[in-house]
């Protein structure tokens, strides 16, 4: 590439004289100015060669063809094509700032561009090619006629729904001051509404920007251009409505919530006022149910579902409402949950239309219970049927659930939910049915309206087949299969027999089919009878022989097996062990045996005379191919209750740690099979520290199914089963084991976040201690060690209570805690709340305490009656008050103390604005002593009013059957505010006189008016460059939001120079909110 003085030098080389000899020298240099310095320099030569002409020329200077000639020679390398679209704009400046009339300028070529735009790839190239176009539109196509071919290009172009393509966006946006200029009608032309609404809906943040820009330009037009004289105040209302309407579009375009929601609270005035059509008022709908933010997204939730039934909305509004409430986050139990009264009215009128969506839907497991549920609760008058095709979408939408509890109940629910239309079906669309809402292991009981439908000859369908996969199904209740049993055999026997296909198997898996012999002779030519005295060979041998219809068909022969080692373990249980080991070979070498099979076969371990250690080790092997939780625990329970039949300490060790690696969920059946004792050596460090801790959707399906289904957490029992041992087996060396885990949590982490693993274990452990200290008392060592916990760390308040109580309901020694008071005015607010909140307890238990006492404690905590710390102050004050209202009669004795006892509690009774009784619902300041009937009454208290998680620990029953339940209900709630613990959020949509203004003053991020286009390098050699610029200089600042804020104000002012430190910024998520 040749160098800027070989080129350009004018002592060396001449300058191009004629317009000729202008393209000639740029098409000969063309390859050089691919380097920008060069190509910048180019423009000034462009600039004199024209200027040049114009003075020597007296005719016209045709410069429309060379540069038509040029673009066409340079269109297929976009490279290029960017160089001559540089030129091009070069020359058209330069024309118009010279003389119009002396150049000739060829509209052929602006048709040109407009032809080849849609071939572009590069966005920033189609930009600059837009305003070569505009700008010769602008300033040499006075009839509008070029302006009119090219409109008329661009509609030809697209589609059929008359939405522009990609490629004229930026056309028709630049252009539209010149279209309406040259086609008045256009705002209201079905080209500009169609692409507009489609850029105002799009997924891409630039297409939006330029629909935000198009309608703002027509509203503007109508609303000043077009005035009507007798209409001002109609006038005026439009114009207010569109603003709202813009006002809440630009808002959604933000990220954080404070600058979106105050705007929307104006969209149920723009709704109401007429003035803007379905389809406009549809795009916002959609853009504000397409929003990332889960605040909007909540608000949109509850918005749509209050204000609209469900035949309300069009098809896809009423699809982005199902699917924004497809999400976990608003079923939390342990902060938001959607509240069913919004359900019940969007669900008040029901179309077809909804459950064909419905079942569009890839639902998770507690959204679509939800649902459901809701569903079933809504009356079926005036409401439309759901068509068989949408039944079968949303079964198999239930039947793809995740949560196997859940799936369970949402199967139940569409069973109540769809009763009547199930009711309604034939027999082979309902068996369909079945096949697409279950799964082999889900539990179905449907059987009476299975076994129940009419089977008329003219009812019958010739098609209808019994397939392998609805056998599964039904044999996965065998137990309610047994009784349907009489319904079966009716159902089997108004059936052909060449139709049975594999419901032939279905009656061998119930134990009394050995009753109805006559009947399986008749339909099978089965002779149950002969195989009384028969083993297990012989009868599936029996079985296959007569069963199978098809000998190719191997599924039909497995089928064949399985019945057969199912009818002979219900019906020939061997006690011989010889016979007994036989079977189980054949059984146990099975593979993909059914799970009631198998469950059936554990059953016999425990009725045998003797069982080889192989058996078990096969059983327990096998058990890893079952699936459906039911069947795992009760085979996995035969197997517990065949090992402490046994008693041998070898076993248990042995089978217990490959159950407990093999099979974690059956954790707690574990433990609560075997003996106490052992309970509490398998529940060691590991265990107690660690645990299982669920967050995410995980968690949240887990506390939907607490509270709806009242599911406890097996981790929960857990605990509370180890904490039931402590207190039978425990003993002192275990309250060491416990304080030694403390310290090493502790050291590893000293100060640690609510309801996290360091919280969790020292929660535990301090359960643990109460539990074994209640029990032995006694010992002044381990009360030293909780006074040192207590003094010298920083826990978690339910923590730092349970120790409190332990000291204060438990410590003998008057002198230490005298000593303690002493120290007082050297500890920390804290430290002296505590040492405070002990007293109380140390005054309040049972034993009363000497006058002098009192006398000593009192004379210690008056000086903090009036501390600099609140909290102490209140605790101090609240603390003498329960003193002095338990010993009054002992201060009755002593005239002097009496009277100044009375003094000091008007004196707290003012200081505390007469709130004394509501300060002391404290559970800090309650006497919680052992209840006679309950070990854990206070563990329970404080799990209650402290909000410990739901799946930390299980004790049996709810605080409401407490006594006290009123006063710990208003203890939780005076806890939640003094610690700021977040409350399940009830957000509901404000009413209408309570919702903001668009015109009062709302916190909105500033926008550049006119910034639509793609920035773009095009430049002009003759342009001023300003005397001065601006420069704002921002390298100091390291918070990203600050940065992005200034970014913005020097946009919307026009500054061009802002310095920051690092490029790595401005991709950040916290700029760009703000920028």
């Amino acid at each position: 590439m040749g160098s800027y003085e070989s080129v350009f030098d004018t002592t060396e080389q001449p300058q191009p004289l004629t317009i000729e000899k202008l393209f000639a020298f740029l098409q000969e240099h063309f390859h050089e100015y691919h380097e920008p310095n060069n190509l910048y320099s180019v423009l000034p030569i462009i600039y004199r060669c024209l200027q040049r002409n114009k003075n020597d020329t007296k005719g016209t200077i045709d410069v429309g063809g060379p540069l038509l000639e040029l673009l066409r020679q340079r269109k297929d390398n976009e490279d290029d094509f960017e160089i001559a679209i540089q030129i091009t704009y070069q020359v058209l400046c330069t024309i118009f700032e010279l003389d119009t009339q002396v150049f000739k300028l060829n509209g052929e070529m602006i048709l040109f561009l407009t032809e080849l735009t849609p071939t572009i790839q590069r966005k920033q190239l189609i930009t600059k090619t837009v305003l070569c176009i505009q700008y010769y539109l602008k300033n040499f196509d006075e009839d509008y006629l070029i302006v009119k071919e090219v409109w008329n290009i661009v509609k030809q172009r697209a589609s059929a729904s008359m939405i522009l393509i990609i490629a004229d966006f930026e056309i028709l946006v630049q252009m539209i001051d010149l279209l309406r200029e040259s086609e008045h009608d256009i705002f209201n032309g079905p080209y500009f509404l169609a692409t507009t609404k489609h850029l105002l809906n799009s997924d891409d943040r630039f297409e939006r920007k330029c629909g935000r820009w198009l309608l703002k330009r027509s509203v503007h037009w109508l609303t000043n251009q077009i005035s009507v004289a007798w209409m001002p105040k109609v006038n005026e209302s439009v114009e207010i409505s569109w603003l709202i309407y813009m006002t809440i579009l630009e808002s959604l375009e933000e990220e954080q919530t404070h600058l979106i929601l105050p705007s929307l609270h104006n969209l149920n005035e723009l709704r109401n006022s007429g003035t803007i059509q379905d389809d406009w008022l549809e795009i916002l709908y959609s853009r504000l149910l397409k929003h990332s933010n889960v605040l909007v997204k909540r608000w949109a939730i509850e918005y749509f579902m209050s204000i609209f039934t469900s035949n309300d909305l069009s098809t896809e509004v009423l699809k982005q409402v199902l699917e924004i409430s497809n999400s976990n986050y608003f079923y939390n139990r342990e902060n938001y949950f959607l509240h069913c009264d919004h359900f019940a009215h969007f669900l008040s009128k029901i179309s077809q239309l909804f459950y064909t969506l419905f079942g569009d839907i890839n639902w998770q497991s507690v959204p679509m219970y939800t649902w459901l549920k809701c569903l079933n609760d809504q009356t079926k008058m005036n409401n439309a049927e759901p068509t068989y095709e949408s039944l079968i979408q949303i079964a198999s939408r239930v039947r793809a659930l995740r949560n196997y509890n859940i799936r369970e109940k949402a199967i139940d629910m569409m069973n109540k939910c769809f009763a009547n239309e199930l009711e309604k079906m034939s027999l082979k669309k309902y068996i369909n049915f079945v096949e697409a809402l279950y799964n082999p292991t889900d539990i179905f009981s449907q059987y009476d309206l299975l076994f129940n439908k009419p089977l008329d000859a003219d009812l019958w369908e010739p098609e209808t087949s019994f397939s392998e996969r609805l056998l599964l199904i039904l044999c996965s209740n065998v137990k309610e299969l047994e009784t349907a049993l009489f319904s079966l055999l009716k159902f089997l026997q108004a059936i052909p027999k060449e139709q049975h296909g594999f419901l032939s198997f279905i009656s061998f898996y119930i134990k009394d089919a050995s009753k109805h012999t006559h009947i399986f002779l008749e339909l099978y030519d089965l002779n149950l009878e002969t195989l009384d005295t028969s083993d297990l060979s012989h009868v599936i041998d029996d079985f296959t022989k007569k069963l199978v219809w098809d000998t190719s068909n191997e599924r039909q022969r497995v089928q064949a097996f399985y019945a057969a080692v199912t009818y002979y373990l219900n019906h020939f249980p061997k006690e011989a062990c010889v016979k007994f080991e036989k079977t189980s070979a054949i059984v146990l070498n099975s593979s993909d045996l059914p799970p009631c099979t198998l469950s059936l076969f554990s059953t016999l371990i425990n009725s045998a005379v003797h069982v080889n250690r192989w058996i078990i080790d096969q059983l327990i092997d096998q058990l890893q191919t079952v699936k459906g939780e039911c069947i795992i625990q009760k085979i996995f329970w035969e197997i517990m209750v065949y090992i402490n039949k046994n008693n041998d300490k070898g076993i248990l060790e042995i089978y217990g740690e490959k159950l407990i690696a093999n099979y974690p969920k059956c954790h707690l059946l574990y433990m609560s099979s075997i003996q106490m004792s052992n309970l509490l050596k398998m529940f060691d460090k590991n265990l107690l520290l660690s645990g299982n801790f669920v967050n995410g959707d995980p968690r949240i399906e887990a506390v939907f199914q607490y509270y709806e289904f009242g599911n406890q957490p097996d981790e929960a029992i857990l605990r509370f089963l180890w904490l039931v041992a402590l207190n039978a087996h425990g003993d002192k060396s275990y309250i060491k084991f416990l304080l030694d885990c403390h310290k090493e949590c502790t050291k590893k982490k000293p100060r640690y976040y609510e309801h996290s693993r360091e919280h969790r274990s020292k929660f535990r452990i301090a359960c643990g201690i109460y539990i074994l200290y209640e029990k032995l008392k006694g010992d002044d060592n381990i009360l030293d060690e909780i006074w040192k916990i207590l003094l010298n760390e920083n826990n978690q308040p339910d923590v730092a209570f349970i120790y409190e109580h332990i000291v204060g309901y438990f410590e003998q020694r008057f002198e230490i805690l005298l000593a303690y008071l002493q120290k007082m005015p050297a500890l920390t607010a804290s430290q002296q709340i505590t040492v405070a909140v002990i007293t109380n307890h140390f005054c309040l238990r049972d034993e009363l305490l000497q006058l002098e006492q009192l006398k000593e404690i009192i004379q210690n905590l008056l000086p903090f009656v009036m501390g600099s710390n609140f909290q102490t102050r209140l605790y101090c004050q609240l603390i003498l008050w329960n003193i002095m209202t338990k010993y009054n009669a002992i201060f009755n004795s002593d005239n002097q103390m009496h009277a100044l006892m009375q003094q000091l509690m008007q004196a707290i009774m003012l200081a505390t604005n007469g709130n004394v009784d509501e300060h002391l619902k404290d559970v800090r300041l309650i006497p919680l002593r052992k209840s006679a009937n309950d070990d854990f009454y206070f563990l329970k208290v404080i799990t209650y009013v402290t909000c410990v998680p739901f799946d930390e620990l299980y004790l049996g029953r709810e605080m409401i059957v407490f006594e006290d339940a009123k006063l710990f209900e208003q203890c939780k709630v005076n806890f939640l505010k003094k610690y700021n613990k977040k409350r399940a959020n009830t957000s509901e949509i404000e009413d209408e006189h309570k919702k903001s203004n668009v015109n009062n003053s709302i916190q909105r991020k500033m926008n550049p008016v006119n910034n639509i286009l793609t920035e773009t390098d095009l430049i002009t050699y003759s342009s001023a460059n300003p005397a001065s610029n601006m420069y704002v200089v921002a390298s100091l600042i390291d918070k990203l939001p600050n940065l992005g804020g200034i970014a913005r104000t020097c946009e919307v002012l026009g500054i061009k120079n802002f310095v920051i430190n690092s490029k790595m910024h401005i991709e950040k998520p916290d700029f760009k909110n703000l920028s």
